[in-house]
């Protein structure tokens, strides 16, 4: 193995003798292929899904910086690493409780009304959430089936409204599950305000952005911005970051240890090892 110059973003690019193959430090980390430092594309798919701005307006922030990047390839890189960076975040989450507060709410869509899928725990953490077209019981099962599979916690206790959807996916996930007593079922509308306060903070940062473009991509966007979150309210602890209890700290400490906590998963999906 030898140097063999430079490659993208000035990475170092090496050569290996036996197969003749090229790579760098970023072959086979979701990173390769890519151009720009990491620290770039770190910091604008963290302003894109912490604060309220759109694509434009951090390319906007960037070119203050010298730095020519075009908002169709900032909606790129979050379109990207907005699931990665949730699943990096949800290995370092707080432990979900088994009492689950489980809710929708309209979202725009190409153009039309669709459903969002959200969850919250006793503690007001985000379980996960879902974009379906439909307000029905396959989208509430796909829903429970999803929180479950990534949090690997299946609630004890799940509130929700009276619709029946929820009903016929809470009593499939008990007839699944059986030994492990699950899916007792609550139908109260007064008792699902936890997670309907908890929609706030995304409605809030997806009016700038004037509706998402497809079921998929918004899926994607939408798991960014519930990490962002999740980051700045101490639900996920990465390094330094403030947890629950540091809430009360000056605001420009807490933004900083949040920033150094959003860089410090970006560089460890750049280095698994």
């Amino acid at each position: 193995m030898k140097k063999d110059g430079r490659g993208a973003a000035t990475t170092q690019r090496f050569r290996c003798h036996g197969c003749r193959r090229t790579f760098t430090a970023r072959t086979g980390t979701p990173f390769a292929g890519h151009r720009w430092p990491l620290e770039v594309i770190t910091t604008a798919v963290r302003w894109y899904f912490r604060y309220r701005l759109s694509a434009a307006d951090v390319r906007d922030l960037l070119a203050e910086r010298r730095i020519d990047v075009s908002a169709r390839t900032i909606l790129a890189w979050a379109h990207k690493f907005g699931p990665l960076l949730a699943a990096a975040g949800r290995r370092h989450a707080r432990r979900i409780g088994t009492t689950w507060y489980a809710d929708e709410t309209y979202v725009r869509v190409a153009g039309r009304w669709a459903y969002l899928y959200r969850a919250v725990d006793e503690d007001g953490q985000v379980v996960d959430v879902l974009l379906r077209e439909h307000r029905d019981r396959e989208s509430a099962r796909a829903f429970f089936d999803q929180a479950i599979a990534r949090r690997g916690v299946r609630p004890r206790v799940a509130i929700t409204d009276k619709h029946a959807a929820y009903r016929r996916a809470v009593r499939r996930r008990t007839w699944r599950a059986r030994h492990i007593r699950t899916g007792l079922h609550r139908a109260r509308g007064e008792t699902t305000k936890a997670v309907e306060r908890s929609h706030v903070p995304v409605k809030d940062r997806l009016r700038p952005m004037r509706g998402l473009q497809s079921l998929a991509t918004g899926q994607r966007l939408l798991e960014g911005i519930e990490f962002a979150h999740a980051l700045r309210r101490g639900d996920i602890r990465v390094g330094a970051a403030p947890g629950p209890s540091q809430r009360c700290r000056r605001p420009y400490e807490r933004a900083r240890e949040v920033a150094t906590a959003f860089t410090q998963l970006a560089r460890r999906l750049a280095d698994p090892a």
